[in-house]
């Protein structure tokens, strides 16, 4: 017999260079979601710490030694090896289900453009990708020389209109990847207080995403998972510190035991497998991801 799954759809919130800081400020919406999720505050990232190589990790299921992902080349727009042996799961998706719908909402266009294959048929946008002109020199310009990034606020409306649009509520995998924390970190420093006052407006942000969900109808069948892809020291990371390796992984959904501790170790690249397996697919044999023992219910016979 085949495995039968709760979850219509699964949501990944992607939030950018948190590490585990927002437990030193005010984040109502965040504590919530802990609060309703099995959760570990003792995951891992990968190393070495960068976007590309995590963000890689989370999406493709394999270390960066084996997906081969870098922020110099997915900046550069290299798009990635569409023959490659480790595919992302928007690839291993859509090769199971021809006509499945996904979604990748991003701050960081690099992961629709080099880090998700260009061959797959998903509805795609990031804020220098999709704005007119005018938008994105403005973005460029308050990041670059303000130092104060709003890539997220474009991110978040376009995403309520996605979510609040009907023909999308068939949608199976929806990346939603929010970055301004991280750049607020590289402008002022991990720990600083831009950087937690950034945290701050994150929080709010995801409190507009998750009330378009469930203003959407989609709570009851979808799995959303919330982690981050790595933290920070000074203005910098990459390297295999704590502060920069420690970081989090929250799961909310259908059967999930609320405010319950994640007791195995983990890492945020197990979403990839999290993720097939709340769709109902199988995990591939050659994953380094993992699922995580205290998930092995959500799929009945």
């Amino acid at each position: 017999m085949s495995l039968v799954s709760p979850y219509k759809r699964v949501i990944i919130l992607a939030l950018d260079g948190l590490r585990r800081f927002f437990t030193e400020v005010s984040t109502p919406t965040i504590d919530a979601f802990f609060s309703s999720s099995a959760h570990s505050l003792t995951a891992k990232a990968v190393v070495p710490t960068d976007s590309a190589q995590n963000w890689g990790s989370i999406l493709h299921g394999v270390l960066p030694e084996k997906h081969g992902l870098t922020n110099g080349d997915v900046e550069a727009g290299i798009p990635y090896n569409e023959n490659s042996k480790y595919p992302s799961i928007y690839k291993l998706l859509s090769s199971s289900s021809k006509n499945i719908k996904m979604a990748s909402y991003v701050a960081w266009e690099p992961v629709n453009t080099g880090i998700i294959e260009l061959s797959i048929k998903a509805d795609l946008y990031a804020p220098l990708t999709h704005e007119n002109r005018f938008w994105r020199w403005w973005l460029r310009f308050k990041h670059h020389c303000l130092k104060n990034s709003i890539y997220d606020n474009f991110v978040v409306s376009r995403l309520v209109e996605y979510i609040r649009n009907p023909e999308n509520n068939n949608v199976e995998l929806l990346f939603i990847h929010l970055t301004d924390v991280d750049e607020h970190g590289h402008g002022y420093g991990f720990g600083s207080q831009p950087y937690l006052n950034q945290i701050k407006i994150m929080d709010s942000q995801i409190a507009t995403i998750l009330k378009a969900i469930d203003e959407a109808g989609w709570n009851d069948d979808s799995l959303i998972i919330m982690t981050t892809d790595h933290g920070g020291v000074g203005k910098k990371h990459g390297g295999s510190s704590d502060q920069e390796v420690n970081v989090f992984l929250a799961v909310r959904g259908a059967g999930i035991e609320p405010n319950s501790k994640i007791e195995s170790e983990v890492k945020n690249m197990d979403c990839a497998a999290l993720a097939l397996y709340a769709l109902g697919k199988d995990i591939p044999e050659w994953f380094d991801a993992k699922l995580p023992a205290e998930f092995l219910h959500i799929r009945k016979y």
